[in-house]
This record gives C-alpha cells, structure tokens and sequence, in this order.
C-alpha cells in the first residue's frame, strides 16, 4: 500500500460470516491503490465511493419489454398458442414454464433463435426478441449469419439450420 490509509466501510463484526467482505491484505491494499490513483480519497465512505448518478434511475426506467413479456406477446399476434410454439421450438413445458413465470429470466441465444423460426418472425423481429434477452445477430461470427441467411429467405426449418451449423461446426438450436 501507498501510505493511504484506505480501510474497508464494514468493521470486523460485519465481517463475520460475509465471504464476500473478507478481502485479504494484499487485495485490499492493490483496491486501496487502485482507488488512490483514480483520484478517490482513502477516507471516502463506501457509500459515496458507490454511489450511482442521480439520472442513472431515469435511464433505466427506459429498459425495453423483458424477454418472456415480447414472447408471449408475439405468440398472441401469431395466432397459435403457446404449447404450439414451444414445441415447435422444440422446447419442454419445464422451461417454457420458466421463462414464462420469470420476466428476469435469461434464455440462451439458440433458445431465443429456436422461438423466433417457431414464430417464423422476420429478421428485424428477431433482432427485437434477441435483443430483448441481450443478444444480437452479428455479421462476424458464422452461427449468426447461417442464422440470418435462413431468416432473410424466410425458411424456419430448425432442423434443416442445425444442418448448416453442424456443416460450419457452430453450436447447435435447441433441438
């Protein structure tokens, strides 16, 4: 340590039972320099060190439609109902109950590409259900672009996709 005399906000009781807080020496110290040098001082309260800007709340009251709420949404629009889907996606009842009861609940990428050939969704609405569990399409790796090049032509067969990515050796759907 630099001469700082950086110390952690929680005392020795607190400590007691909370791995999480039990830093060693050595750790403590390299954050107490690493704080130092980024201009916080060492007698800083853990509470102002951490604290998030006042319009950090209003920027994430914009966060879009949770995964699981736009699925089931656009299972409404398609007319089919949810048993239809999931297993068109060729997902068992155990998840699609998951995911339908849970809005934080964070479904793979090939699971959310699986619900969107079931849907039979065009590109940019699948680009909205995978960016809605925080994913993309990218244009540099090979399973999002096999994934597009079926999705622009409009063929939502899953096995005939996990053909072309087992071709490729990508990872394949969910089925």
């Amino acid at each position: 340590m630099t001469g700082n005399t950086c110390r952690p906000a929680w005392t020795a009781e607190q400590q007691d039972g909370h791995p999480a807080r039990a830093l060693d020496a050595a750790t403590r110290d390299a954050l107490c320099d690493y704080l130092a040098a980024n201009g916080v001082p060492p007698d800083a309260p853990a509470a102002r060190v951490c604290e998030a800007p006042p319009e950090l709340d209003a920027y994430l009251a914009r966060a879009g439609i949770p995964f699981s709420r736009l699925l089931l949404a656009l299972i409404r629009q398609s007319g089919l109902n949810e048993v239809e889907v999931y297993k068109r996606a060729h997902v068992d009842r155990k998840l699609f109950s998951k995911i339908r009861s849970d809005p934080a609940y964070q479904p793979k990428k090939q699971t959310v590409v699986a619900f969107a050939l079931a849907l039979r969704l065009s590109p940019a609405q699948t680009e909205e259900l995978l960016a809605s569990a925080g994913y993309a399409l990218s244009s540099s790796t090979p399973f999002d672009l096999i994934v597009r090049f079926f999705l622009e032509r409009g063929l939502y067969d899953p096995l005939r996709i996990n053909d072309a990515l087992y071709a490729f050796n990508q990872p394949l759907l969910v089925v």
